[in-house]
């Protein structure tokens, strides 16, 4: 290999693969990071539920006595941390609220159900699951590995630079 084409390779293609590089490795290690962070996040795993009041709920199902077929649950029923959602919901203007706890009463929240509070009935629906974002666990640590290779293939030119003037000076002292 000539020293032309040496340095077309260490001037060229090697900084332009460098940048692929920390590109590639931002791709993959900010969502492997974000991966990391989330689940100490507040809003991760925590699904939201929606509560509508007695008016609304008489509404939706047009003062039927018969409810359609959906849970009926009393609100000593619900876990702890749906008791405080639920409440928080009912004071919230959207009627929104996250559960943060347990959550047994789920798969009847996902069809909706009737929840019986204070002598009325509130529907209550999950509004929003709030999933954790999965990454692969190595994401991360390639990202970062990608991002450290590529600027060194960034440093590949004045680095050939420095060695070749340091190669020139040892053939002029010979």
């Amino acid at each position: 290999m000539s020293s032309g084409s040496q340095s077309t390779v260490f001037q060229y293609v090697a900084p332009f693969v460098g940048v692929l590089l920390i590109a590639v490795g931002i791709a993959g290690a900010v969502p492997g990071g974000y991966a990391i962070l989330e689940p100490d996040l507040e809003n991760c795993g925590n699904p939201t539920i929606g509560v509508e009041s007695p008016e609304m709920t008489a509404e939706r199902f047009g003062g039927e006595t018969p409810r359609p077929r959906l849970a009926r649950l009393a609100f000593d029923d619900l876990s702890e941390a749906e008791q405080t959602a639920f409440r928080e919901a009912l004071d919230d203007a959207v009627g929104e609220a996250q559960v943060v706890g347990s959550v047994p009463n789920a798969d009847a929240f996902q069809r909706g159900a009737i929840v019986s509070y204070e002598g009325e009935d509130h529907y209550v629906t999950i509004v929003a699951e709030n999933t954790c974002f999965a990454a692969a666990p190595l994401q991360f640590p390639l990202g970062v590995f990608a991002i450290a290779l590529g600027f060194l293939g960034i440093l590949t030119p004045p680095l050939y630079r420095r060695l070749v003037r340091l190669e020139q000076r040892a053939k002029r002292s010979e």
